[in-house]
C-alpha cells in the first residue's frame, strides 16, 4: 500500500479553470515504510496509473488558493456549525461564501481552549476543489485528502516561521507558515530569476519583519537565495525536498482540516455506489430466490404427502368404522374404539383394576415384606391408577426397588405421591 502526494500549482497560473488538462505538478509516491519510491514533475493525466494504484492520494493545494482564518465561533454542534459557517466568514471574504468550501478545525480541549477560543477555518473556492477531485476520481483515485500547503510545512521551533518556494515552470508559489494555525501564500510571475528571489525575500520580510524564518527554495536557486540573504541573520535558506512536506501532511489529520470534508458525498466521490455492488447483490438475490423456490417446493411436497397420509387414514378409519359420522382425529378415535372393543370382549386393559392388582400381587409376592400379611393397609383404584398404602413406611422404602423393577418388566410404573404410599399405573 502506498500514498501519492501531489503539490498543485495555484489556480491563478491556469489559463482556464474549466480545463481538465492540469499543468505540471510535483508528486511523490511514498511506501508505508516512509521510503519515497518515485518522485518528479508530471501532469495529472500522466499520473493515471500511479493514481489508480495508490491506496491514498493526498492533494497539497497551493497556499494562495486557501485562506486561513481564525474566528470565534458560537458553541454549536458540528452539524449546525457547518451550516452557520458561510454567515460567520462572510465579512472576511471578497467572494460569495456559498461558492466556497469552508472547513473548521477541531475544537481545542482543556487549557488550550481556555487560553485561545478562536477556531481555525480554511476557505477554498468550491469549483476549483471540485474540478480537482473530479479529475482525480476520473483517473481512478481512492481515499482522497486535500490539505493547505502552508499547513504542510512543519514547524521546527515554536518561534520560527517556515516558508517554501515552489517553481511551477516559471510561476512561483510562496507558502508561509507563521504559527501552528496561521499561514499565508501568494503567487508570482516575475520576468527574471533575480527579481524572483528579491521579491520573495522582500515579501516575507514585510510579513514577518522581526521573526526568524526557515526558507525552503528549489535546489537550482539555493545559491542565489543564500547570497541575497547573506548577512541578514534572520532567514535560514535550505534546499526544498519532499521530506518536510510529507512529514507536515502526515501530522495534519489530527487537526481536522481536510478540505475534502467540506464537500458533499457526491462531490467527494464517497457516496455509496450501487454500481460497485451490482454483481454481489445480483448473486445474493439469485441465491435467495433459489432458496425460496426450493423451500416452497419442499413445503408443497410435504403438504401433499401429509394430505395423502391423512386421506389414507380417513379411508381406513371409515372402512373399519363405517357408522362413525364425526371424524376429528382418526388415530385417537381408532384407539378408543379398539380399547372399547377389547373391554366389551372381556379383555382387560393394562390400567384396569384387576390387571394392576394381579401384576402388583405378583411383584409383591417376590419381596421379603410379603411374609407379613398385615404389611399392606389398603388398596384403592383411582383414575386408572392403583394406590397401595403400607402400614410401615420403612417397609415401603425397603421393598420399593424390587417391586418397581418387577413392575417395569410388565410396562407399569411406580411412584410415591406420599410417604408410605405407592401409585402404580401403566406407561403413557
Amino acid at each position: 500500500m502506498s500514498t501519492l502526494f501531489i503539490r498543485l500549482p495555484a489556480r491563478a497560473t491556469l489559463d482556464s479553470a474549466a480545463t481538465v488538462a492540469m499543468p505540471d505538478c510535483r508528486f511523490a509516491l511514498v511506501a508505508d515504510s516512509g521510503r519515497i519510491e518515485r518522485q518528479g514533475v508530471e501532469q495529472l493525466s500522466g499520473l493515471a496509473e500511479t493514481i489508480a494504484a495508490a491506496a491514498r492520494v493526498v492533494l497539497i493545494l497551493a497556499a494562495a488558493d486557501v485562506n486561513l482564518l481564525q474566528l470565534q465561533v458560537p458553541p454549536l454542534s458540528d452539524a449546525k456549525l457547518k451550516m452557520a459557517l458561510p454567515n460567520l466568514v462572510e465579512e472576511q471574504l471578497l467572494v460569495d461564501p456559498f461558492d466556497c468550501v469552508i472547513v473548521v478545525g477541531r475544537k481545542r480541549s482543556g487549557a488550550a481552549e481556555t487560553a485561545n477560543k478562536l477556531r481555525l477555518i480554511a476557505v477554498v473556492q468550491r469549483d476549483w476543489l471540485e474540478l480537482l477531485v473530479k479529475t482525480l476520481l476520473a483517473l481512478g483515485a481512492r481515499n482522497l485528502q486535500a490539505w493547505p500547503a502552508q499547513l504542510c510545512l512543519p514547524l521546527r521551533e515554536p518561534e520560527t516561521a517556515v516558508a517554501a518556494i515552489t517553481d511551477h515552470g516559471g510561476d512561483i508559489d510562496v507558502a508561509v507558515r507563521i504559527s501552528a494555525e496561521q499561514g499565508i501564500g501568494w503567487s508570482l510571475s516575475p520576468a527574471s530569476g533575480q527579481s524572483v528571489a528579491q521579491e520573495v525575500l522582500d515579501g516575507i520580510a514585510a510579513i514577518l519583519p522581526q521573526q526568524s524564518i526557515i526558507l525552503y527554495v528549489p535546489q537550482s536557486s539555493l545559491a542565489l537565495f543564500q547570497d541575497l540573504e547573506q548577512g541578514q541573520g534572520k532567514t535560514t535558506v535550505l534546499a526544498d525536498d519532499w521530506s518536510h512536506w510529507i512529514t507536515g501532511a502526515e501530522e495534519l489529520p489530527r487537526s481536522g482540516m481536510d478540505l475534502m470534508s467540506g464537500l458533499t458525498a457526491s462531490a467527494a466521490g464517497t457516496e455509496f455506489s450501487w454500481r460497485r455492488w451490482r454483481w454481489p447483490l445480483g448473486l445474493a438475490a439469485a441465491l435467495l430466490l433459489v432458496n425460496i423456490v426450493s423451500l416452497n417446493y419442499d413445503w408443497l411436497r410435504m403438504r401433499h404427502e401429509a394430505a395423502s397420509l391423512r386421506a389414507g387414514m380417513m379411508q381406513s378409519y371409515r372402512a373399519a368404522f363405517p357408522k362413525e359420522t364425526v371424524i376429528v382425529d382418526p388415530i385417537a378415535q381408532a384407539k378408543q374404539k379398539i380399547a372399547a372393543a377389547q373391554r366389551d370382549g372381556g379383555q382387560l386393559a393394562a390400567d384396569d383394576f384387576l390387571a394392576l392388582s394381579a401384576v402388583f400381587g405378583a411383584a409383591w409376592a417376590g419381596s421379603p415384606q410379603s411374609a407379613d400379611s398385615t404389611a399392606i393397609s389398603s388398596l384403592e383404584y383411582r383414575d386408572h391408577h392403583l394406590l397401595v398404602r403400607l402400614k410401615n413406611a420403612a417397609d415401603a422404602d425397603a421393598a420399593e426397588a424390587q417391586v418397581k423393577s418387577a413392575l417395569e418388566s410388565s410396562q407399569l410404573t411406580l411412584s410415591k405421591p406420599a410417604t408410605g404410599v405407592w401409585q402404580i399405573g401403566g406407561r403413557k
